[in-house]
């Protein structure tokens, strides 16, 4: 089995937030640089004054995990430094993307015990930088409760959610963190695709259990896939509906892609729906390739519609006193 961090401070071998068990409360807040004559010098500022904040604030629940989207590197003196698997995500069926909720130079997720200390976070380090970068969207969200057995939490559709996630450290190592045919300032960092998903779920109450439960291809009490018992029992994809949400994203029919997830309900008071955050160490073989076959043939899709998107490059984690994506500069 991997070991999820430890108490989440900020300096490390990756960046917390990650492995880290995820608290309660989300706040994904994505950036743009102000200024279009910016170079990798005051980008190097930048990040030395947010590893700065980061490191007083950290603790006590809270992670702060930063990341760097694909335009910044677009810029002057940062071209030639481009992480080798950022690159944005290709369109896909069905998608409703509103270009407000997508895309930006810059990103930080912060995850907390309550909505106020992620909140707070996110503010003390835009204040910090203030200036230099303009907000670009937030997206803010809540972590279902926990059965008190279960080892997954629920999605606003009421069923476990995270329940496939590569669990041993072997599986972490390859499908997460950054490999050898990467830069090597991003060795031990990782990718994260972000993904709003309005989900109507006047409609989905209205469907019988039975058949939600061949929509997702789990059972919606035990987390277990149909026909198994226990939520992390093994999956046979072929014995499951062809248009199931699970057989369609599970392993052997992707070319074995996998990655690892984080679900986070969201409620603006408008529409209600999942943020979905993958770490992968490479979105566009881990994440893409599942996403466009669920796009083709998932029967949630009749429930679920993405309207936000992003992808960032997550650098490892800094040294104790150090700044983060210091080998980038």
């Amino acid at each position: 089995m991997a070991r999820a961090d430890p108490a989440p401070g900020f300096a490390g071998v990756h960046q917390p937030g990650i492995l880290t068990p995820p608290p309660p409360a989300l706040v994904l807040a994505a950036f743009d640089l102000t200024g279009t004559d910016l170079t990798g010098t005051d980008l190097e500022a930048l990040l030395a004054a947010w590893s700065a904040t980061a490191e007083r604030l950290t603790g006590g629940g809270l992670t702060l995990t930063f990341g760097l989207g694909p335009a910044l590197f677009d810029r002057p003196g940062l071209r030639d430094r481009r992480p080798v698997a950022l690159r944005p995500l290709p369109p896909f069926p069905g998608d409703e993307l509103d270009p407000a909720q997508c895309d930006g130079d810059l990103c930080v997720q912060a995850c907390a015990p309550t909505a106020e200390v992620a909140a707070d976070a996110v503010a003390a380090l835009t204040e910090a930088v203030a200036g230099t970068v303009s907000p670009r969207w937030r997206w803010t969200g809540f972590l279902p409760a926990r059965g008190p057995t279960a080892a997954s939490p629920r999605d606003l559709l009421g069923f476990r959610d995270g329940s496939a996630n590569p669990r041993m450290t072997a599986d972490i190592d390859r499908l997460v963190w950054a490999g050898p045919g990467d830069r090597s300032w991003m060795r031990g960092g990782t990718y994260l695709v972000a993904r709003r998903i309005r989900l109507d779920l006047a409609a989905w109450a209205r469907v019988p259990v039975d058949r939600q439960e061949r929509i997702i291809g789990r059972h919606k009490g035990s987390g277990a896939p149909l026909g198994r018992r226990r939520e992390y029992d093994p999956r046979e994809p072929v014995a499951l509906p062809a248009d199931a949400h699970a057989r369609l994203a599970a392993p052997e029919h992707n070319q074995g892609a996998r990655m690892l997830r984080r679900g986070y309900g969201y409620d603006d008071g408008n529409e209600a729906g999942l943020i979905f955050l993958a770490f992968a160490r490479d979105p566009r073989r881990q994440y893409v390739p599942v996403q466009r076959r669920l796009a083709e043939g998932d029967a949630l899709n009749e429930f679920a519609t993405h309207t936000g998107s992003a992808v960032f490059a997550l650098p490892p984690g800094a040294r104790p006193g150090g700044s983060l994506a210091e080998g980038l500069f």
